[in-house]
């Protein structure tokens, strides 16, 4: 065989090989747990509650393709989240701080992203509380079920400040409306989703000015996973680098800082 056959037959060789390593990785799977209560902007679901959009999606869409990975989402209640990283059921799950999970050391924690701030809303014409926690003290807040609140956590075991959790934000809100909650502490997104819903309702409430907690969230990947946290942290600083993740926060209206 001739030595320009030779390379022929190598330069095909190493394209099937890389084509064939391109297809493999392709066909590899990041299963991202996604949180069944959490809706527009972070989640948009279809009726029969299949995941089709929002920020959350579009963010985790471009850390796959990043890696050459099909997205594969897998829907959980906030309390089995945690678990099923664990156990390896899913790979990843962002939005997220380990300060909200019961056992953070359990997993693996990427570069801060995108941030979550929280705020109080009340009802229209009550005191606007702008202090943490003392204004809070002896009311009655209404939250959301297996939610941390590490700002008012000591005032709450302490009997001190009442949480009525909530599984729905719209739950949330249907309590300070009716008189039943002194105040709710929800996500900014949260707040962006329920008033979308419900336009003629934000009359009817007063959001706090001053920010209850700030959150630079991080994604949490299984010790369980075949994928390293490196791979999921170049993706994130591609996406802070590029620009990428500004566009999308934008996109869904929510703020930066």
């Amino acid at each position: 065989m001739s030595k320009k056959c030779l390379i022929t037959l190598s330069l095909i060789l190493l394209g099937l090989s890389e084509s064939g390593q391109a297809s493999a990785r392709a066909d590899e799977k990041l299963r991202i747990a996604v949180i069944e209560t959490l809706d527009y902007p972070l989640n948009v679901f279809d009726k029969p509650h299949q995941l089709t959009g929002g920020l959350l999606k579009d963010y985790t869409d471009a850390i796959a393709r990043g890696l050459q990975a099909q997205a594969v989402y897998q829907t959980y209640s906030r309390r089995r989240i945690e678990p099923a990283l664990q156990r390896g059921d899913a790979d990843l799950v962002c939005y997220f701080s380990p300060q909200w999970m019961d056992q953070p050391r359990d997993l693996q924690w990427s570069l801060p992203n995108l941030p979550q701030f929280e705020r109080v809303l009340v009802r229209k014409g009550n005191a606007v509380p702008t202090s943490y926690p003392a204004q809070l003290i002896g009311k009655k807040i209404a939250t959301q079920l297996a939610y941390h609140y590490p700002q008012i956590q000591q005032e709450v075991a302490a009997g001190k400040i009442q949480r009525l959790d909530q599984v729905e934000v719209a739950s949330m809100f249907r309590l300070v409306a009716m008189g039943a909650a002194d105040a709710l502490i929800s996500s900014e997104s949260e707040i962006e989703g329920y008033f979308k819903l419900h336009p003629e309702q934000k009359p009817h409430f007063s959001i706090a000015p001053t920010h209850f907690s700030k959150v630079y969230t991080q994604c949490a990947l299984s010790a369980k996973s075949a994928w390293k946290l490196e791979q999921i942290n170049r993706q994130i600083q591609r996406l802070l680098d590029s620009g990428e993740q500004s566009r999308l926060l934008h996109q869904y209206g929510l703020t930066e800082k």
